[in-house]
């Protein structure tokens, strides 16, 4: 089961030339975090937060969002779209230490992945229309947030948390799918 911890968006200016998208303005506490990547899958020692017992039947919680960094030169801004897995978040129960679990959880990320790209695709939009601005950049974060939120809960929900195995595949199939025809977006650091 995946509980996910939503970061929403919010902006702070570190100087008269820098944006930061941080979340939902508090530190995520020390340690690791993991940049999404087509050669490095998610592995159980990733997971480096102490299990928590949950109310129902969790047995893995993964933390990741996407979120940027920003620069502005002028009447242009350069963006750093990232997209992390926060292991100081994220924890297992070693009782369950199995492959389909992994495999969901790693598909949670995977979706995050998804959403990042989306988010590049629209900031290239916006900067071709002379519209990118840190008022549009904001708005589409947000929307984009929502959807990836319902995403993640329908994912949860339609594989009833990786134990339907037929609607985990087509997800996973799915997803895939999807990360191929938005592969060109990919590519979303430009510093």
């Amino acid at each position: 089961m995946l509980k996910l911890i939503m970061l929403i968006p919010v902006f702070f200016i570190i100087n008269q030339n820098s944006l930061r998208y941080d979340g939902d303005g508090k530190s995520i506490p020390g340690g690791p975090a993991i940049d999404w990547s087509p050669n490095r899958p998610l592995t159980w020692s990733d997971f480096k937060a102490p299990y928590k017992k949950t109310i129902g039947f969790a047995v893995a919680t993964s933390t990741c969002g996407f979120g940027y960094d920003g620069i502005v030169k002028g009447n242009n801004i350069q963006i750093n779209v990232y997209v992390r897995f926060y292991c100081s978040e994220s924890w297992y129960d070693k009782d369950f230490e199995i492959g389909e679990v992994l495999k969901h959880e790693q598909l949670h990320f995977d979706i995050c992945e998804l959403y990042g790209r989306k988010f590049y695709k629209q900031i290239l939009l916006l900067r071709k229309k002379g519209e990118l601005t840190e008022r549009t950049l904001t708005k589409t974060l947000k929307k984009l947030r929502n959807e990836y939120d319902d995403t993640q809960d329908r994912y949860d929900e339609e594989t009833n948390n990786s134990t339907n195995r037929s609607k985990q595949h087509e997800w996973e199939r799915r997803i895939h799918e999807a990360l191929a025809e938005n592969a060109v977006y990919a590519h979303y650091k430009e510093f």
